[in-house]
């Protein structure tokens, strides 16, 4: 477990620099770079908690809640960057990014989903079972997953579609307060969910990711006002926003994640995360979180070393991810190729006409 802990302190340092330019606060290089820096919080947190399933001592509870907040940041930032790419290219493109999020995100994690069933459990599960993980309809499967890491998938899906309905019947009301009613309705569905895991002792119920992303919602929205705010009072933000974040991870993990959401805006005033490296991990961070579990189930019975299990594991996911984002790009250009083949014809046509 020593392991993860060095790693959760030494691997943000390499990404550090200072921030120069108060235009490129939390830009979409920088949140891509926080991606991929959390894409690892993410990864070696499960693979540390596979290994060591019943280690009981405080750097196994700094692991698991560090991956925890490092899940909630990356709502976070999803929310946000939905919004700041509505900010920069309208309306149109908000609901156009939404749904091809979704699809994409689907499509993907149902591929992943068969891979592991005909690889490992093919056969070993009914019909029934076997539909419902695949298709990632696991809340009518009493929560039971094909991939056991995937559980994110038709949480984030669910969130892009609420937003994107209340965005829709807000019809004509500023879009500002078409952000706000979002983000509220999401805060409010997230402790609806609380009280039901209350009540039913069912754990979290996703509070954490709701309203991370509504979090989110809500910063992209007052993007100006909340920067001027942490800029002028930086010292006394970033000393709360510490303190939160440490009480929230020995107490309440939802408070630390968004006490870590503030300090990353924070730190965002007078540091940026640019570089190549963390830039190319948060494009194919998407595969580091899907291929995590079967990786776990490819390599288990291969390695005893536990350091040289987790180094494998960790270059095993990252090499599928590469080979996915590479799917990813050959599929964007065949359908950029047939729409732009498409639109010569229509040119033509109307040209002869």
């Amino acid at each position: 477990m020593i392991i993860f802990f060095i790693l959760l302190l030494i691997v943000p340092c390499f990404f550090i620099k200072r921030q120069t330019d108060s235009k490129s606060v939390m830009n979409y290089n920088s949140t891509t770079c926080l991606k991929g820096i959390l894409c690892l919080f993410v990864m070696f947190h499960n693979l540390a908690l596979d290994y060591y399933p019943n280690d009981d001592s405080v750097l196994r509870l700094i692991a698991e809640h560090s991956g925890g907040v490092a899940v909630g940041l990356f709502f976070f930032l999803s929310a946000y960057g939905i919004i700041r790419a509505y900010q920069e290219k309208g309306n149109k493109f908000l609901l156009k990014l939404i749904f091809v999020n979704v699809i994409k995100l689907y499509i993907i994690s149902v591929a992943i989903n068969l891979l592991i069933y005909f690889v490992y459990f093919q056969g070993a599960l009914s019909t029934q079972d076997t539909v419902l993980r695949i298709l990632n309809l696991d809340i009518f499967n009493n929560f039971n997953r094909m991939n056991r890491h995937g559980w994110f998938i038709p949480t984030i899906i669910g969130m892009y579609l609420i937003f994107a309905l209340v965005y829709y019947l807000c019809g004509k009301l500023k879009t500002n307060k078409k952000f706000i009613i979002a983000g509220v309705i999401l805060s409010v569905i997230a402790i609806g969910l609380r009280v039901a895991a209350i009540i039913f002792d069912n754990g979290g119920m996703y509070t954490r990711e709701i309203t991370a992303f509504a979090t989110g919602t809500l910063y992209a929205t007052f993007y100006n006002q909340i920067n001027e705010f942490f800029k002028k009072y930086f010292w006394w933000c970033f000393g709360i926003t510490l303190i939160g974040m440490i009480v929230g991870f020995f107490t309440y993990e939802p408070l630390s994640t968004h006490a870590a959401a503030l300090l990353l805006i924070t730190l965002a005033q007078k540091i940026s995360w640019e570089n190549k490296v963390a830039y190319f991990l948060g494009k194919i961070c998407l595969g580091v979180y899907l291929f995590l579990y079967f990786s776990t189930l490819t390599l288990t019975s291969y390695v005893n070393n536990p350091y040289l299990w987790m180094l494998l594991n960790a270059g095993f996911i990252l090499e599928l991810s590469i080979i996915l984002y590479a799917i990813e790009i050959l599929i964007k250009k065949i359908i950029k190729f047939f729409i732009n083949k498409r639109n010569a014809t229509n040119k033509n046509k109307i040209s002869i006409s």
